[in-house]
C-alpha cells in the first residue's frame, strides 16, 4: 500500500514537474518558431519581388554582411566584407555582362533559428545573346529582419566564366 502510494506520488510528482518544464520551455520555443517564420516569410517575400522585377533582394543586407561564395575559384571565391563589397566585386560586374537581370525560379525556402536556406535558380540573357544559367543555395543569417551573414553555393566556374567576358 506505502509502495503504491509512493508510486502515485512519485507519477503526480513526475507529471507536475513536466508540465511545469513544458511551460517554461514553450514561450521561447514559440518564440523561435515565430522568428523563424519571420524570416522565412521576409526572404521568401524578398525574392517573390526579385522574381516580379519589383525588390532588389541585396536590398536585405546589412552594412557589415559578410558574403562568402564557395569554392576555390580565385575569381570568384572568397570572403566579402561590408554590403558595397560584393556588389562591386561581383553583381555589378555580373550585371554590366548581362542584356536583362537574372530571374529567380526558387524551388524552396526553409528556416532554422536565424538562418534561412534558399534554393534556386537563376536565368538571364547575357550582352552577347546567349543564356546564363545558375542554380544556387543561399544561407542566410538573419538578425533583426536585415542579413549578417551569407554562404553562397553556385556553380562558380560558370559565373567565373561570365565574369571574364568583357562588359556588355
Amino acid at each position: 500500500m506505502i509502495k503504491t502510494y509512493r508510486l502515485t506520488v512519485l507519477r503526480r510528482l513526475s507529471l507536475v514537474a513536466c508540465l511545469m518544464l513544458a511551460l517554461w520551455i514553450s514561450p521561447s520555443a514559440a518564440e523561435d518558431t515565430s522568428m523563424e517564420e519571420k524570416n522565412r516569410q521576409i526572404v521568401g517575400d524578398a525574392f517573390k519581388g526579385w522574381e516580379a522585377d519589383t525588390f532588389n533582394v541585396f536590398d536585405l543586407l546589412a552594412n557589415d554582411v559578410i558574403w562568402t561564395i564557395t569554392g576555390f575559384n580565385p575569381m570568384v571565391s572568397g570572403t566579402y566584407h561590408g554590403k558595397a563589397d560584393p556588389l562591386s566585386r561581383t553583381v555589378e560586374l555580373f550585371s554590366e555582362r548581362m542584356s536583362e537581370g537574372l530571374s529567380p525560379t526558387v524551388h524552396r525556402v526553409w528556416a532554422d533559428g536565424d538562418d534561412v536556406i534558399i534554393h534556386f535558380d537563376g536565368e538571364g540573357r547575357t550582352a552577347a545573346s546567349d543564356v546564363y544559367r545558375n542554380s544556387y543555395l543561399w544561407v542566410f543569417r538573419m538578425d533583426d529582419g536585415a542579413v549578417t551573414e551569407v554562404i553562397a553555393f553556385l556553380d562558380t566556374a560558370a559565373f567565373a566564366a561570365l565574369l571574364s567576358r568583357e562588359p556588355g
